[in-house]
């Protein structure tokens, strides 16, 4: 499951839409349009300046400006479409960097309840940890690092135990259940394989929630 959760960010990644080459055809327009602009320049001077017998200077006036009329009505199109493209990329950068903060936030209240004794001792951590995660340096350190690197740092300054893949296994098995699921090529990834049973000591109640 953590490397599939993985392979899916990194897919999507790589989906980003092709701006520049957009943008390029933005500049063609923008130069096809000044070219036409100045053939109809070029039309006006010479009819004002030196009429060519049986020239018909508003018929090619005419076909310039229709030219540059459908060339502007294409820049517009391709405008609104790279607009588009950028705002669908910021929402994908935007979900990808919340997905990677509630992944790491999950994975150490994962680690805040598996060290618990009992009820109070997990009251107790899942409260620091929370208070924790939302200190400006911890905040800055989520987002500049990646998912793992960021789920171990805390634990060792935390003084949790550095069981990394463990913690974000069990972060992992909470987005499922709140919804929070990675698509590949715009199908859901394949379900995990179900968690092995734990043996029932009795000592701790159902994990508090964390929604």
């Amino acid at each position: 499951m953590l490397c599939s959760m993985d392979t899916a960010q990194t897919d999507s990644n790589s989906e980003a839409p092709a701006a520049p080459a957009a943008e390029g055809d933005l500049r063609v327009l923008a130069e096809l349009v000044e070219l036409q602009m100045s053939i109809a320049r070029a039309t006006q001077r010479e009819a004002l300046h030196v009429p060519q017998p049986g020239a018909d200077y508003c018929q090619r006036i005419a076909t310039v400006a229709r030219s540059v009329r459908l060339t502007l009505l294409l820049k517009d199109k391709l405008s609104r479409q790279v607009d588009e493209r950028r705002k669908a990329a910021a929402k994908r950068e935007a979900a990808q960097e919340d997905f990677h903060d509630l992944r790491v936030k999950l994975a150490m209240l994962a680690a805040a309840y598996e060290v618990s004794k009992d009820n109070e001792e997990i009251q107790r951590r899942v409260a620091e940890v929370r208070e924790q995660l939302e200190r400006p340096e911890v905040v800055e350190l989520i987002e500049a690092s990646r998912t793992p690197v960021a789920v171990a740092a805390l634990c060792r300054r935390w003084g949790l135990p550095v069981r990394v893949e463990r913690w974000l296994e069990m972060a992992d098995e909470a987005m499922e259940q709140l919804g929070f699921i990675p698509s590949k090529d715009g199908e859901d990834d394949p379900p995990a394989d179900p968690p092995k049973p734990r043996p029932t000591s009795g000592r701790k109640p159902r994990p508090p929630d964390t929604g």
